[in-house]
């Protein structure tokens, strides 16, 4: 089953979304997406997640750089 999340309420509720993908998918096949804004199509919300780690991690690191 496929369960698309508007934006907006895709990353506010990011954690418990991916926290009931996880619950979901021990009984049921079950995928989160969202609409991908650059590509006018569907997004896996894992996906989502991971390019949003991959972006904290690369603004932390550059504000942690001496200048």
């Amino acid at each position: 089953m496929w369960i698309v999340v508007p934006n907006p309420q895709a990353v506010i509720y990011l954690p418990l979304l991916l926290r009931t993908r996880r619950e979901l998918r021990r009984r049921h096949y079950v995928e989160f997406y969202t609409l991908d804004v650059t590509s006018r199509g569907l997004v896996r919300l894992t996906d989502v997640a991971s390019s949003l780690v991959k972006k904290w991690k690369e603004t932390t690191e550059a504000a942690e750089k001496p200048k």
